[in-house]
């Protein structure tokens, strides 16, 4: 049985978002805030004497997070989001995607644009965590000058109270976003410790960002599926984030068309490669060069810390992902193991038959083995692809890499040793019964059997030389044949 993932310390919300949602900024201290387009307005200081009937004056204009300028493409997601937020009464929208896709960049870019062509009052709070979404409505409450005189005997009272006024009259058109809500146990039920207090009015546009599809479904959402980003949208930010790029030669642009690539796409890797560039000087053709020249190199570029004014502390590429494998594993630890075993396998085109006869526990319940797919489907941490009649799975290929960097050495070695021994029965060491392989099942038993010096890797390894030489593929049988040579002469150094 493979073991369940092991949770790390990961401090902070991991979110792989290109811009910056790991902070909520506190408006206590700050007299007047200025946007562009839009009146000025007082934000009162604690304490103040407010009225329960004052309103302060508007719109109102609650964003902790400057526009930002270096915003590049996505004008599809941004029509679509404005054609689900502009309809009449209560509209909730949900931008689901992979951490890193740009979710919270896209929900930032609109508000900022509404905020300046509209009148609507724009509010913005963190869904990360409870506390967080508490000290977001305490200094909605205080800017909006709702009395905060029960919040300290009646911490569920007031929020209560602030949900009132969202549904109330005096509200007026509003947004919400709440940002990173990807916490299921926070949203899945009307009575769960955050959606309780979600307001549920006639009027007004709540924004959900969220890498998971259960909390937009449960919350009632129009969803947006937010992917990875089209060449030319990852092109324009890249080259908004590399400050040389004016004065790269055509030679060296190539390569950074290489490197988008190699990263496939996602705004969050696109920043990361391009800070790390500017930061140490590195030509794009270097960093290429570095990226290719094996999977611990590729895996170290990509677990190099960056941060911008916008992050509140600094992260990698890789470790976005971690709070999620650690919530997984949490909730439900059949999913943990099955997103292990893949993770060992090539990352494409996986056969739905070979993760339900993996031999797991409890996978070979179909019910079990939905739920368990389901979750990683619901996180897009895979995808499906069909086939014919036939489904199979893709990884994410940033995703493998993580989940490898995550785990400690001997939940690796576990894994790929589970991996070996799923693929092996795949693979009979008669002739006849090599006529009966499936072709879909090789380029996973290369993966396995790669850089491992168990034994049963390399007998694997021969027998997939042995299937490649049958089916007449001489110089793929060539190449297998060298590997194992080299892994048994390791193995017995």
């Amino acid at each position: 049985m493979v073991q369940g993932l092991e949770a790390h310390n990961t401090r902070g919300n991991h979110s792989g978002n290109t811009g910056n949602n790991n902070t909520h900024s506190s408006f206590n201290n700050i007299n007047k805030i200025v946007l562009p387009g839009v009146t000025h307005f007082e934000v009162p200081h604690q304490g103040s004497a407010l009225g329960v009937g004052e309103a302060a004056p508007g719109p109102h204009r609650f964003i902790p997070y400057c526009r930002n300028d270096r915003f590049a493409g996505r004008k599809c997601l941004l029509e679509e989001v404005k054609r689900f937020s502009e309809g009449k009464g209560h509209n909730r929208v949900a931008l689901h995607g992979l951490g890193g896709s740009g979710k919270t960049q896209i929900a930032l870019e609109y508000v900022h644009q509404r905020a300046s062509e509209s009148n609507w009052n724009i509010f913005w709070v963190q869904g990360s965590e409870v506390s967080k979404f508490s000290e977001g409505f305490r200094d909605i409450a205080q800017h909006v000058r709702i009395p905060l005189a029960s919040a300290k005997k009646d911490e569920n009272g007031f929020l209560l109270s602030v949900r009132r006024w969202f549904e109330g009259p005096n509200s007026g058109s509003w947004i919400l976003v709440i940002d990173n809500a990807d916490n299921e146990d926070d949203f899945v039920s009307n009575d769960s410790p955050i959606a309780k207090f979600i307001p549920q009015g006639i009027s007004g546009t709540l924004i959900f960002t969220t890498r998971s599809r259960l909390v937009a479904s449960r919350q009632g959402c129009r969803m947006i599926e937010v992917g990875k980003m089209g060449e030319e949208e990852a092109l324009e930010l890249f080259s908004n984030r590399f400050d040389s790029w004016g004065s790269l030669k055509d030679e060296e642009k190539k390569h950074v068309v290489a490197i988008l690539g190699l990263v496939y796409h996602l705004p969050l890797a696109i920043v990361g490669s391009a800070v790390f560039m500017t930061e140490t000087e590195t030509p794009p053709s270097t960093y290429r060069t570095i990226f290719q020249e094996n999977e611990t190199r590729m895996k170290d570029l990509l677990s190099q810390p960056f941060c911008d004014i916008q992050r509140e502390a600094a992260e990698s590429i890789l470790s976005t992902y971690f709070s999620t494998f650690a919530q997984i594993r949490q909730q439900m630890p059949l999913a943990a193991d099955l997103l292990r075993l893949i993770a060992f396998f090539n990352h494409q085109n996986i056969p739905e038959e070979l993760l339900t006869q993996c031999g797991l526990e409890g996978m070979d319940h179909s019910a079990n083995f939905r739920y368990a797919i389901g979750k990683l489907l619901g996180f897009s941490l895979v995808t499906i692809v069909k086939c014919g009649d036939r489904t199979f799975y893709d990884l994410d290929r940033l995703v493998q890499l993580s989940l490898q960097a995550y785990l400690p050495t001997e939940e690796l070695d576990q894994g790929r040793a589970a991996a070996l021994e799923v693929i092996s029965q795949f693979f009979p060491q008669s002739q006849d019964g090599r006529r009966d392989i499936d072709p879909a099942y090789i380029p996973h038993a290369v993966a396995v059997t790669r850089d491992s010096k168990d034994p049963i890797a390399e007998e694997l390894g021969f027998r997939v030389a042995l299937y490649l030489l049958d089916m007449g593929s001489y110089d793929n049988a060539d190449i297998q044949i060298r590997e194992c040579a080299a892994l048994r002469a390791e193995r017995k150094e």
